[in-house]
């Protein structure tokens, strides 16, 4: 198997040139095509203190040409050379055209920071704002969790009420049954009290005595009747004994002056 290359300086070169060209915003070049017909009617040539600065520009571009040869034959034949170059552009230059200065030509680095300062603050005000909608969103679909919650315990206990009141039902006793079912007076003429009739009242006192636990509690109020009137009993003759006292009272009484 072949050793592997190593890279090579010019590779690890332009590799950290690539890496530094991502982390910053750098001016890419590209080519636009422009039609003959606005070359023709809409580029116009410079004038002459621009094309001044164009020739200074071309014979400032001869010396490091001239200086990087080390050959004095191959430095005079490469002096020549540009020289030949500059001459011709030299005489091209008052007949290129060029295209008209607009906004777009003139690269303004203050104001794109400018710009950029102002997108960032932008950005920077929309991002907080997007942070308080997050935050007032969380606080609502807590409350909304804990009404959920709440209802849902709600809900809970109405079914274990419901099943309370039904067990009880099951449990009620038959006369309270049969009163239920008695008919219910007309709510609609005011307080009214009507007495039902003991012949048409499908309860009796018969039927009452037939149930035990009616038994056992009319046996209860009987003794507590029972233990009322023997408490009673030596104060019967006492409304008597006072009026009696009153009436002598009331003879001798002496009319006032």
């Amino acid at each position: 198997m072949p050793p592997k290359r190593k890279r090579s300086g010019d590779e690890e070169t332009r590799t950290s040139e690539n890496d530094s060209r991502k982390s910053y915003a750098y001016l890419k070049p590209s080519v636009r095509r422009i039609p003959e017909k606005t070359v023709k009617t809409k580029w116009t040539t410079l004038p002459e203190p621009v094309q001044d600065k164009v020739r200074d520009l071309f014979h400032s571009l001869e010396r490091p040409v001239i200086v990087r040869q080390q050959n004095e034959r191959k430095r005079i034949e490469a002096q020549s050379a540009v020289r030949a170059v500059v001459h011709n552009l030299g005489k091209r230059l008052p007949r290129m055209p060029f295209p008209p200065i607009t906004k777009d030509s003139n690269f303004d680095y203050e104001s794109a920071l400018n710009e950029h300062r102002a997108l960032e603050a932008n950005l920077a005000t929309i991002q907080d704002s997007a942070d308080l909608l997050r935050a007032e969103i969380a606080k609502e679909e807590a409350l909304l969790a804990e009404e959920k919650q709440s209802l849902q315990e709600m809900e809970r206990n109405a079914k274990r009420a419901e099943v309370e009141r039904k067990r009880q039902m099951k449990n009620e006793h038959p006369v309270l049954r049969k009163l239920d079912d008695l008919p219910q007076t007309d709510r609609q003429g005011g307080a009214e009290f009507t007495l039902l009739d003991i012949k048409k009242s499908q309860v009796t006192m018969d039927e009452l005595g037939d149930d035990p636990e009616v038994r056992a509690l009319m046996k209860q109020l009987h003794g507590h009747l029972q233990s009322m009137q023997s408490n009673t009993a030596p104060l019967a003759g006492l409304s008597e004994a006072i009026t009696r006292s009153q009436a002598a009272l009331d003879l001798y009484t002496t009319p006032n002056d």
